[in-house]
């Protein structure tokens, strides 16, 4: 499932804005995925993109587990950044290593 996952955030990483005013948007891929706007990513729009991606609806579930450090059942802008941050840096210690 991480292999899923991890290949979906290098693929978000440089994914373009949204139309709903990717000029405001720190993180273009988080506003890529929160389709509704309202700052959070759902576990319906985690599901959707991980389907698109390939992985199933349970590889969404187990992310959203591991990824929603605050228990809410969404996630923050700032958890999804930690999740980004973590994934290059395991491709870059793969890639030098």
């Amino acid at each position: 499932m991480l292999a899923a996952a991890e290949l979906a955030a290098l693929r978000l990483r440089d994914l373009p804005g949204s139309d709903r005013g990717a000029g405001n948007c720190k993180n273009p891929a988080f506003c890529q995925l929160d389709k509704n706007g309202d700052g959070r990513i759902s576990i319906e729009e985690l599901t959707e993109v991980m389907e698109d991606l390939g992985a199933g609806g349970e590889d969404a579930t187990e992310l959203m587990h591991l990824l929603d450090a605050n228990s809410d059942g969404s996630l923050s802008s700032d958890e999804f950044e930690s999740f980004q941050r973590q994934v290059v840096l395991s491709y870059i210690c793969v890639v030098v290593i």
